[in-house]
C-alpha cells in the first residue's frame, strides 16, 4: 500500500478506481445512507449512487461492488448491530440504551469488515485489472478508528501496492 496526500477527487483525476467507503444501512426507500465523508460527497456528486449501491446491497448483501468502471463501494460499517455500549459513534451513543437496534450508519467502523471488504477489493483488482485504486483511511473519519493506532497496520498487511490510502493532508 503507498500514501497520497491532497484532495482524492483531485488525485482521482489522474487515472484510476475511486473507493467510497460505506455501510450497509439501507432506506425504506432502497437508497443506502451515505451521510457523512467521502460517501456523501459522492452522493452530492453522482446522484444515482445512493440507490444503485442500496439496490446491491439489498440483493448481494454488504460488500464491496464496482458501481461504475472507475468507482467502487468498500463498506466498514455494517448494515445494522446491537449497541453494547461502545460500538456507536459517539455523537449518537446517547440516543441509545445497552441492546437497542442500531443503524449501520450510526456504528463505529468494524475491523473485521475492513478487513474482509480489503480482501475483496484486492479480488475486484485482479478480476478487472485495476492498476491504481484510492481509498480513504477506511474507517479512521466517521467511523472513529484510529488510521495510526489500528487500521495503517492492519491494512497495510493486506492491501499491495496498487493501492493508495489517501488524506488531505500528511500527518
Amino acid at each position: 500500500m503507498r500514501f497520497l496526500y491532497g484532495d482524492m477527487w483531485k488525485l482521482w483525476q489522474d487515472g484510476g478506481v475511486l473507493v467510497i467507503t460505506t455501510n450497509g444501512f439501507v432506506r425504506a426507500n432502497g437508497a443506502c445512507v451515505m451521510g457523512r465523508g467521502i460517501a456523501l460527497q459522492a452522493a452530492k456528486l453522482f446522484p444515482w449512487l445512493p440507490e444503485k449501491l442500496g439496490s446491491y446491497i439489498r440483493k448481494y448483501g454488504n460488500r464491496c461492488f464496482q458501481l461504475s468502471s472507475h468507482i467502487a463501494s468498500m463498506p466498514v460499517k455494517p448494515v445494522s448491530s446491537h449497541f453494547n455500549g461502545h460500538n456507536v459513534v459517539t455523537h449518537m451513543a446517547s440516543r441509545y440504551c445497552q441492546g437497542d437496534f442500531v443503524p449501520g450508519w450510526a456504528c463505529k467502523a468494524d475491523q473485521a469488515i475492513i478487513v474482509e471488504s480489503c480482501n475483496q477489493l484486492i479480488a475486484m483488482a485482479d478480476k478487472f485489472e485495476w492498476k491504481r485504486i484510492l481509498l480513504p483511511r477506511p474507517g479512521c473519519g466517521a467511523g472513529e478508528l484510529s488510521w495510526h493506532g489500528e487500521i495503517k497496520s492492519l491494512i497495510g498487511a493486506i492491501l499491495d501496492d496498487r493501492f493508495y490510502a489517501c488524506n488531505f493532508r500528511d500527518d
